[in-house]
């Protein structure tokens, strides 16, 4: 049974924002009915052969689709499992760490390879995945390079072939819910309010049901596809899934996803984050596969503004979960509530995987890391990471308990939730 948040991604799939990505697909390329679009209620709203474009939208908004409107349309420009392959190796050869890893797998290249090529693609996916690559660019290129860092974990793990293409399609498939909601909402890193982040917690959700509503697909895609903001220590969304209720293609991708975003955000410099935000989140994570793709991983050195920048920013988020220490010790008996006490149990999670990345001294890891270059992209991955989840910890404060009993406890969300540093 779907809970409500399942029942809310399951009213997405045919939502307005949905069917105006498509037609503005169907601007530009070719995008025909190849049945009868009807309603829920049994209204004909378009008919065989009919262009789907920005001009026919009044007819659909409003509606709920009695079939998924990708299994109702055909495309001349469909895209096939051999496009996906090309235009992946393209983007992995762009990226130098994606590049160094291809290279280092030798004769596994051509096994990775293969499962892209003969990756389940029903129609209707084939359908969204163009529509995707031509209507939301950035998207579909996350999707091929977490794809490819997936399938390259999957071969460390000593996955099947069948597993592999499987885990090629979940990885295709795994962040389609995205294009239910507003991208506005997401540019320029800024704070999200409470409607990008549901949004943002409900896109799994979205995309298995995206999956399961092919009967050509393997249950298998679907669940791995929920699982990949999932964490094995029960710190994932959307379940909060935690272990073996995790399964292995899942594993995978949640991986894979986490070393995306790195090699997204900082291309040039991935080299050097991934290694140590891998090692401060390994209790999140398969160990073997975590495991797996560290041992795969090039050591390098970073420039002086780099390491500057994170010594800085380091500092920084030292300096934010000491001053929430000093709140909490000070506050009164009254002023403790549910609040204090939910960012008392997540800094001191913080502080713990500080300490199993070798940081249970912040002062003399840093005094170290001037000394030592290797250890300076550490310190800068280590800055950011502390700081997405000081952030991640005042933003759940604010959208479950916007009011604060204490001001100092108001003073340090906000403080944390403008902070540029970290």
């Amino acid at each position: 049974m779907l809970d409500s948040s399942e029942s809310d991604s399951a009213d997405l799939l045919d939502d307005d924002r949905y069917l105006a990505v498509a037609a503005s697909f169907g601007d530009k390329r070719s995008l025909v009915t190849a049945q009868p679009i009807y309603s829920t209620n049994g209204i004909k709203l378009l008919d065989t052969g009919a262009q789907i474009d920005t001009r026919i939208l009044g007819r659909l908004f409003g509606h709920k689709l009695a079939e998924p409107l990708d299994r109702c349309v055909v495309s001349k420009e469909a895209i096939r499992s051999r496009d996906i392959a090309a235009r992946a190796r393209e983007l992995v050869a762009a990226v130098p760490l994606l590049a160094h890893l291809e290279a280092g797998l030798g004769a596994n290249s051509a096994r990775l390879w293969s499962a892209w090529e003969h990756c389940p693609l029903p129609p209707a996916i084939a359908i969204r995945l163009t529509v995707a690559r031509d209507a939301a660019t950035d998207l579909y290129e996350h999707s091929l390079r977490c794809t490819f860092l997936a399938a390259f974990i999957g071969l460390g793990g000593r996955f099947s072939d069948r597993d592999l293409q499987l885990l090629v399609t979940a990885g295709l498939l795994h962040d389609m819910g995205m294009m239910h909601a507003d991208p506005a909402q997401y540019e320029g890193g800024k704070p999200l309010d409470p409607a990008a982040r549901r949004a943002l917690l409900a896109h799994p959700l979205t995309a298995q049901l995206i999956a399961q509503r092919e009967p050509l697909l393997s249950p298998a895609v679907a669940s791995a596809i929920a699982e990949h903001h999932e964490r094995v220590d029960g710190s994932g969304y959307p379940r909060a899934l935690h272990g073996d209720a995790i399964g292995k293609l899942g594993r995978a991708l949640a991986l894979a996803e986490v070393a995306t975003g790195v090699v997204d955000r900082h291309p040039e410099e991935s080299f050097g984050l991934l290694a140590p935000l891998l090692r401060f989140n390994r209790r999140s994570f398969d160990v073997g596969l975590c495991d797996a793709l560290l041992a795969a991983l090039p050591r390098t050195a970073p420039g002086e503004a780099t390491a500057a920048a994170g010594n800085a920013a380091f500092d920084a988020a030292v300096a934010r979960i000491d001053s929430w220490k000093r709140i909490s010790e000070s506050l009164q008996e009254n002023d403790q509530d549910v609040a204090t006490a939910f960012i008392d149990a997540r800094i001191d999670r913080l502080c713990r995987w500080l300490a199993d990345a070798g940081v249970d001294d912040p002062q003399a890891a840093l005094e170290v890391a001037r000394d030592e270059p290797a250890l300076q992209w550490e310190i800068a991955a280590l800055a950011r990471e502390a700081g997405w989840h000081l952030r991640q910890i005042a933003y759940e404060v604010s959208e479950r308990w916007p009011q604060s009993p204490s001001s100092r406890v108001g003073e340090w969300i906000v403080m944390i939730r403008g902070s540029t540093l970290v």
